[in-house]
């Protein structure tokens, strides 16, 4: 499947490397896009195509890239399953919130 106009766009300033890790808001401004035409992007880009993009959530150098080595896919993974461990808390919250009581 090729990728579209802007799967391109997104892929093309991606950093390969975790040294230069690019956030989602200078995407958007580096290709005048959404913050939700990017995040769709990348999801496709992940999901259709098998770019290793992934995410450093950490400090100054947060942001994405696609990796290059098992180290960097490592950081990307751990960020990943961090983010999915909060918000199954958050999700186990709603679940039990008090829909009546919880104003008091």
């Amino acid at each position: 499947m090729p990728l579209s106009m802007i799967e391109f766009k997104v892929l093309s300033i991606l950093p390969r490397g975790a040294g230069y890790p690019i956030t989602t808001r200078n995407i958007c401004k580096a290709t005048q896009l959404s913050v939700r035409d990017v995040r769709a992007a990348v999801s496709n880009l992940i999901g259709l195509h098998g770019v290793p993009i992934v995410a450093n959530r950490n400090g100054r150098s947060s942001g994405l890239f696609i990796a290059t080595d098992q180290d960097e896919l490592n950081i990307g993974i751990a960020s990943f399953k961090s983010q999915v461990t909060t918000m199954n808390a958050r999700i186990s919250a709603i679940e039990q919130a008090d829909l009546k009581g919880w104003e008091r």
